[in-house]
């Protein structure tokens, strides 16, 4: 069984880069801005005023721990503006967050509504004691069935955790505000309006989850770059993000979700990121002390050596707060989600412990019927559980998955609903469930009120498509796809013409006809908006009867199609004019790659391989010539597709491929085999047209409703990446030019050795960014709409409709440009030549629908500010498809090597792999047979023994090494056997000993070799960018993942 469906015609448009839930619109105006909580009302002015006396230690103490978090006294006066005493119990950098919350009042206050961040100063104010903020925020979230009904137990528990008494029995006081309330959607709208506030989209660094960063998605109003000059100049996609220091600033918002900023001074900023940088430094700083621990005691019997090279004044090791992390250029606070994260299943683990409140904010009062809920995922949050939701307690490694659910203000944690147990990890089949779980992916089948939008079986075109259509039968149309492909929704064809040129063009499903607008078969496919394919099977955007038979282009039938067709010159393969039609088409045969690379070489058709003609009147076997016109046209598809590609890279595209794993399956779906997936001449052929008939429609759609149109760009790479990769190169002798993706192109074929090539290639993909598709009324600057890697000013997506939604709605646009200005575009545009070929098909095929602009619009296009939804849910579930893609990828690997293994009775597979970068603490690598990239760090090279993984039976042992700007040089020992005469033993001990006498000096950036004599008992090993080291790849099931370590001595496999 080959694994290789999803490579079926599918371009990748940023050409090898890193590119390639159940709402019914995902909408941005005001009315669909999601309000988490009302505000609490200041009721200071209408309560009377009550005597007491305040108990000992029950005193207002002033919020310490963020600029947008404020704390209300339970019996304060709202004109109570002391300051309070700062207690002992609270760490020194919550006065840096205080201070900093005070530098933020800097703004002008008569254009700062009530609820921005307070400082310590603030007027404090007093909130009703029986409002309890309970979120009941309507999440539109995918069902998944058989779930009980928790919305009871849920509410119940919720209310518990918010108005719990105290244990002693005395009156419960207002719940305590752990964050601060958003704001309400009007409020939102005024203040975007006002150039106050701005919209992105969270990122949460998983590697340090008080750090988050908000993508705009939008570009800034004029208004908004006046009020705040940070803005001035944004990009799009090419600018700095909005740092969100800490998790109070982050507002309880998750990633991927659409949230409105303030943004803050940069004084202010600074400070709440110096503060909270402090806790991750220290802990940064014990991760580096431990490794420079483990270092020394790798190195003791070498410094013993030479005690007089050791310098007492050796400088003090570098601290992760000398290095120094790159201080944010914008910094903000969260003050609403517009658009929650339609997928909040998470998978992870539950228990019966309740998370430490060591956050004084926090309510200690929780009930003990509550389960704590651990993410795998260390950007989510801890979550709560009731009990009661849960059939049966799970075992503490069951992965379980559950639904996240209301986060109110007043507490720390939010709540959540159970689904079901997965089990524990290790097997195939709950990893993958895992997986799919993890990235949101549907596995359920599609339900009764979708199905229901289908046709019915058999079904045949109607006749009023027929006449409203371009008949296009007869021609000599065909596919080529992968041999396991299901699923045909690109088919190509070629003539010759009387005037020397060639009639290409490229036909692809209609599956906007089955797919209506704002019907159920509609919604639930902009909720999958993907098809996900994993190792052993696919999970469709569509049905099946759509996706297999309705839509797919089966050879010998008729099916629906949108069309481009070029009248193209052959010596230059310059495109002399462009057409674009509804048409219908019947394929003459499905051709794998290989059958198509095989003609490419000289040969033929396979008798064997079913053909077919469409006659006018019915479809019968391919005639002989049929099948010599199915080969001359694919000659002429090789010929012009290698001259489009090399202009399209001398004119300055970019393409880097990484290493794509293919999988041979037994019966039982287990790996028995492994390999990279190869790119063949018949692979290029289908994507050079691919990729001219994305740009083609681009252009006709943008040029036909400029502020409505999805279209796909790519931003430039990450220029501090870049450079520091360009800085590595550069020790090696590799000089990079990085002015344009075009110059990177150059200088990378400027490489003559393939594997030097190769490994430059997998550097450069770490610092390019990922396409994403946006609303062209989302972006201000026309020249923000520029693809890199492909350098085109002006590109979509529009060949599969099938396994993605955002060339559906491209269809539906382009539809709408055919109803209103027919097959060409009468005015000017310059990637559209105004010449208008007549060997173009001369029917009129207008469309079906309607004839003016304003009923297209309302018929086929959503309005411009649903398309930014669209476009938003596109990029959420393709990334996430990625992901899971690559984790089944990763998953199936770690299975096969774990196989070899066993039958090597080996702990790993020792294979090749090249060094990619020499850094202090460590070398990287990537092993170009199994696409395994990694870092192997310098304190982990070895056991506790200095001994690493043998190729020869010996035993290795690593006694020194120097690391230098551009490389690390390693000493080995082979150590001796142990001798059955002791004396004989001893000797060896010395003389190896001896060998081995070797020492750093105080630097630590030279090796000074003692008494080797030139034995081949010990190895002195330079490695740089480039060099080739033997490496064990060592399989570890639970989670799913590879430990490489370094092996000695270097075989050349």
């Amino acid at each position: 069984m080959n694994s290789n469906n999803n490579q079926h015609n599918s371009v990748n448009d940023s050409s090898g880069l890193a590119d390639d839930q159940s709402q019914s619109k995902l909408t941005m105006p005001s009315e669909r801005i999601h309000q988490h909580h009302l505000p609490a009302q200041d009721t200071a002015q209408s309560q009377p005023r009550r005597r007491h006396h305040r108990k000992k230690g029950n005193n207002d103490t002033a919020n310490q721990d963020g600029p947008i978090v404020h704390r209300e006294p339970r019996q304060a006066a709202a004109t109570n503006n002391q300051q309070q005493p700062v207690t002992d119990g609270q760490s020194s950098h919550r006065d840096k967050l205080a201070a900093a919350a005070h530098s933020s009042a800097e703004l002008p206050q008569n254009n700062l509504p009530s609820e921005l961040p307070r400082s310590k100063h603030s007027q404090n104010h007093q909130r009703p004691r029986k409002q309890i903020a309970a979120d009941t925020t309507n999440w539109r979230l995918r069902k998944v069935p058989n779930e009980p009904d928790t919305s009871q137990a849920l509410g119940s528990a919720m209310r518990a955790v918010t108005s719990a008494k105290p244990l002693h029995g005395t009156q419960s006081p207002a719940p305590r505000k752990v964050f601060a309330e958003h704001y309400p959607p009007k409020k939102v709208t005024a203040l975007m309006d006002a150039g106050l506030l701005v919209r992105g989209v969270m990122r949460i660094n998983p590697k340090n989850p008080t750090d988050a960063y908000v993508s705009l998605d939008e570009s800034p109003s004029p208004l908004a770059q006046r009020k705040n000059p940070e803005l001035q100049g944004y990009v799009v996609g090419n600018s700095s993000d909005i740092y969100i220091c800490g998790k109070d600033s982050r507002n309880r918002a998750i990633n991927n979700d659409v949230v409105a900023v303030k943004l803050l001074t940069r004084k202010a900023g600074r400070q709440l990121y110096k503060a909270n940088r402090m806790g991750y430094d220290k802990r940064m700083d014990k991760i580096t002390a431990q490794r420079r621990a483990r270092l020394d005691r790798m190195a003791d019997n070498v410094k013993n050596v030479n005690s007089e090279s050791t310098s007492d004044d050796a400088a003090e090791p570098q601290t992760s707060n000398d290095s120094g992390a790159r201080m944010p250029e914008l910094f903000g606070v969260v003050v609403a989600i517009i658009t929650p994260n339609a997928d909040r299943v998470f998978v992870g683990t539950l228990s019966n412990r309740l998370p430490a409140h060591r956050d004084s904010r926090a309510s200690d009062n929780i009930p003990l019927d509550m389960l704590q809920f651990k993410p795998l995922d260390p950007a989510v949050p801890l979550m709560l559980v009731p009990k009661d939701s849960v059939p049966e307690i799970p075992h503490h490694k069951d992965i379980c998955a559950v639904r996240m659910g209301l986060w109110p203000e007043t507490s720390k944690y939010p709540m959540a609903t159970y689904l079901k147990c997965l089990g524990q990890r290790g097997s195939v089949e709950i990893e993958t469930e895992l997986i799919l779980e993890e990235n949101g992916v549907s596995t359920e089948p599609f339900p009764p009120t979708v199905l229901r939008s289908l046709p019915k079986t058999p079904w045949k075109i109607p006749a009023t498509e027929l006449k409203s259509r371009t008949d296009l039968r007869t021609a000599c149309i065909f596919t080529i796809d992968p041999p396991t492909a299901r699923d045909l929704d690109d088919a190509v064809s070629c003539q010759l013409l009387p005037n020397g040129n060639v009639l290409i063009g490229v036909h692809i499903a209609d599956v906007s006809f089955f797919v209506r607008p704002h019907t159920a078969l509609d919604r639930m496919a902009q909720q999958r908006a993907t098809t996900t394919y994993m190792v052993q099977r696919a999970y469709p955007m569509l049905p099946a009867v759509l996706c297999e038979d309705l839509c797919s282009l089966n050879p010998g039938v008729d099916r629906l199609a949108f069309s481009v067709m070029w009248e193209i010159e052959p010596e230059s393969a310059t495109v002399c004019s462009t057409w674009f039609g509804r048409t219908v088409i019947s394929s003459a045969c499905k051709l794998s790659y290989d059958d198509a690379q095989h003609v490419i070489d000289g040969g033929h058709l396979a008798d064997s391989l079913p053909c077919f003609e469409h006659t006018g009147v019915h479809v019968a076997p391919a005639s002989q010539q049929r099948r010599s016109d199915i080969e001359a046209s694919v000659m002429w598809f090789f010929r012009l597709s290698k001259i489009m590609r090399k202009r399209r890279f001398d004119e300055g595209a970019l393409s880097l491929h990484s290493v794509r794993l293919s999988f041979d399956l037994d019966d039982n779906g287990q790996p028995i085999g492994c390999r990279t997936y190869d790119i063949k001449d018949s692979n290029r052929l289908i994507e050079e047209f691919m990729l001219l008939a994305n740009m083609s429609v681009a252009a006709r759609i943008e040029a036909c409703f400029p502020d409505a149109a999805l279209l796909r760009r790519h931003s430039p790479p990450l220029e501090r990446r870049l450079d520091e990769v360009c800085r590595q190169l550069g020790h090696s002798g590799i000089d990079i030019d990085t002015q344009s993706a075009g110059a990177i192109s150059r200088s990378i074929q400027d490489i003559s050795d393939p594997a030097i090539r190769y490994t430059v290639e997998e550097m450069l993909i770490s610092p390019m960014q990922r396409a994403a598709y946006f609303s062209t009324h989302a972006v201000a600057d026309r020249n923000d709409y520029h693809h890199y890697a492909l350098n085109a000013p002006l590109y979509t997506h529009f060949t599969s409709p099938i396994r993605r939604y955002a060339d559906v709605v491209v269809h539906r646009t382009l539809e709408a440009s055919l109803a209103v200005y027919g097959n060409h575009v009468a005015a000017e545009h310059p990637l559209l030549p105004p010449y208008f070929s007549p060997y173009f098909p001369q029917t009129a095929a207008a469309g079906s629908l309607t004839t003016s602009v304003n009923d297209a619009r309302a018929v086929l296009i959503p309005k411009p500010e649903a398309i930014a939804g669209i476009a938003h849910q596109c990029n959420l579930r393709k990334d996430a498809a990625k992901k899971a893609q690559e984790a089944s990828s990763t998953l199936f690997l770690v299975n096969y090597l774990t196989a070899a293994a066993l039958r090597m009775d080996t702990p790993g597979v020792i294979t090749q792999a090249i060094v990619t970068k020499v850094k202090e603490n460590g070398i990287s690598f990537v092993t170009p047979m199994f696409g395994v990239d990694g870092i192997i760090y310098m304190d982990r090279m070895a056991d506790r023994k200095g001994q690493v993984v043998s190729t020869d039976g010996r035993k290795w042992k690593l006694n020194m090494w120097s690391v230098k700007p551009a490389s690390v040089t390693l000493v080995w020992k082979a150590v001796p056997q142990p001798s059955a005469n002791p004396k004989a033993s001893d000797s060896e001990h010395q003389l190896a000993n001896m060998l081995s006498a070797l020492v750093i000096d105080d630097t630590r950036h030279s090796v000074v070799e003692l008494g080797c004599n030139g034995t081949t008992e010990t190895i002195t090993q330079t490695l740089r960018i480039f060099d080739k080291i033997s490496v064990c790849i060592i399989p570890e099931t639970s989670p799913p993942s590879v430990t490489v370590k370094l092996a000695m001595p270097y075989i050349n496999n």
